[in-house]
C-alpha cells in the first residue's frame, strides 16, 4: 500500500515544515507526568508483601488495575518528597 510519502524529496519536506504554524501548540518541557503516544516508561515485575488493609484499599474499586494504582501512589509519594523510613 503506497501513500505517496516515499515520493517526497528533502526539499519538499522542508518546504512543508516551514509552512506549519506551531504557535497554538504548547511546547512540552516536562515529560515526567504522563505517557506520550507509543512511549511507555520501562517497567520491571517485582514481588513484595503488602498489608491486607492496604491491598483492600487499592482493590476497593475493583481488583483489576490495583497495580497501576499502587504505581501511581508510589509516583505521587516520590514526586511530593515523602520520606522513606526504615521500620
Amino acid at each position: 500500500m503506497k501513500n505517496g510519502a516515499a515520493n517526497f524529496t528533502a526539499e519538499r519536506v522542508a518546504k512543508l515544515r516551514k509552512n506549519i504554524d506551531f504557535s497554538d501548540i504548547p511546547e512540552i518541557k516536562d515529560f515526567s507526568g504522563g505517557h506520550l503516544r507509543n512511549w511507555k516508561p520501562a517497567k520491571k515485575p517485582v514481588s513484595f508483601r503488602i498489608d491486607l488493609d492496604n491491598l483492600q484499599w487499592l482493590q476497593s474499586e475493583g481488583i483489576k488495575g490495583y497495580q497501576k494504582k499502587m504505581n501511581g501512589v508510589l509516583r505521587w509519594a516520590r514526586l511530593n518528597g515523602c520520606p522513606i523510613t526504615q521500620m
